[in-house]
């Protein structure tokens, strides 16, 4: 099957790959539905903490833990498809360099200012853009090499099969190096000389891993449609597989065991309830699969009604960018209208929290969401349309 995916010529599939643009466009605006709840609903209650939370909170949350690993798996599927498109390895280990470093830049600033509504030049964030920006600077490497997709995707693969054995190495280990051990393997807070701040919530090399398995997985876009289809549909429901089957075991790939709760739906919630920072095996297996199937189901065509969603898959970066401010734009908006206090809405610390006094329950926060995805629709159409037109500039590229 490897030989397969990465060995095959390739075949014309158009200028753009509609099954991955709508499959982008359907996670970024479930991501929103997230991000929206972080400014409405209550920041006090752990939507993944069952015993507080219900189970629609819980689902709320829970539907969003597809977004980021479909993000990272898709932008390695996209770095391989840019080097399929003519660029030798030089000119694409380039690309995936200065993109990489253009990514985590936006976050320090542009992204971080949406975030917080203010300055902050002495914390530095590590979440998204920084893993796949992080991502590419590290394929970058890979591509100049010259390492075949194969072992770049097996070494993904490897990664994540692997990376839960550090759970077995206790927290404070690593002295000196407790920072990098942050900015590779953990997520959390890292003081830095100087009065520098850290946050990192998606710390490299895991992430780094789903981006080399979609670098790999790029190649199945050679294959003839139907054999593609099948492909991508078997890795799916074998993923999907094997994370009933680990979890069921309760033996590894989480550090997060399941268990058997007073209710069947709860404990329904609990199997799934696996961990993302950093993403456990199980995390990846239970999202990835059903992406996976998802790609395969939408290559046989998008339809009218996937039209809009591609529309937004075609942007990802300006739609990215743009939602931090449409939602806490909105927040602040919605506040100074209910006469509630706004500080807590220009702040200098990361994640954002929102106070009970200022909340909503969770009927309210869906409906800010669909007011938010109105918001972003129209400017992503119009930048989709501007991008279309001027498709020949170079500059374009990096957003």
């Amino acid at each position: 099957m490897a030989q397969a995916i990465s060995d095959v010529p390739r075949v014309h599939t158009g200028p753009r790959l509609e099954g991955v643009d709508l499959l982008r466009g359907l996670v970024m605006v479930v991501m929103v539905l997230d991000h929206t709840r972080d400014y409405f609903a209550d920041g006090s209650i752990s939507p993944t903490d069952l015993s507080k939370a219900g189970a629609g909170l819980f689902l709320t949350r829970w539907v969003t833990h597809f977004c980021a690993p479909t993000f990272a798996l898709l932008a390695g599927v996209g770095a391989r498809l840019a080097g399929e498109r003519g660029l030798d390895s030089g000119a694409l280990a380039r690309f995936l360099l200065t993109r990489g470093l253009w990514l985590i830049f936006l976050e320090q600033t542009v992204e971080k200012f949406g975030l917080l509504f203010r300055l902050n030049p002495s914390l530095l964030l590590g979440i998204v853009l920084w893993s796949i920006g992080g991502s590419f600077v590290l394929l970058s490497v890979f591509v100049a090499a010259r390492v075949p997709a194969r072992f770049v995707g097996t070494l993904g693969l490897v990664v994540i099969a692997c990376h839960n054995l550090f759970d077995l190495v206790p927290p404070d280990v690593g002295g000196p190096l407790r920072p990098l051990v942050g900015f590779l393997l953990r997520p959390g807070m890292t003081e830095l000389p100087g009065g520098m701040t850290v946050f990192i919530g998606y710390p490299l090399i895991p992430w780094f891993a789903v981006v080399a398995v979609g670098y790999w997985l790029g190649g199945v876009y050679g294959l003839e449609p139907r054999r593609r289809r099948a492909v991508l549909l078997t890795f799916g429901l074998a993923a999907i597989g094997l994370f009933v089957a680990l979890r069921a075991s309760n033996v590894y790939g989480d550090p997060r065991p399941w268990s058997s709760e007073a209710d069947g739906l709860t404990t329904v919630l609990s199997f799934v309830n696996c961990t993302k920072y950093p993403p456990s095996l199980l995390y990846l297996l239970m999202t990835l699969g059903p992406a996976l199937v998802a790609l395969s189901a939408f290559d046989g065509g998008i339809g009218a009604i996937g039209k809009p969603l591609a529309t937004l898959g075609r942007v990802p970066l300006f739609y990215y960018l743009l939602q931090w401010y449409v939602i806490h734009g909105l927040a602040v908006a919605v506040a100074f209208a209910r006469s509630e206090p706004t500080g807590w809405l220009f702040i200098d610390s990361f994640p954002v929290q929102p106070p009970l006094s200022s909340s909503f329950g969770l009927p309210a926060v869906y409906g800010w969401w669909l007011v938010a995805l109105i918001i972003l629709y129209f400017p992503s159409a119009w930048f989709d349309r501007y991008k279309r037109l001027h498709r020949g500039s170079t500059w374009l590229s990096y957003l």
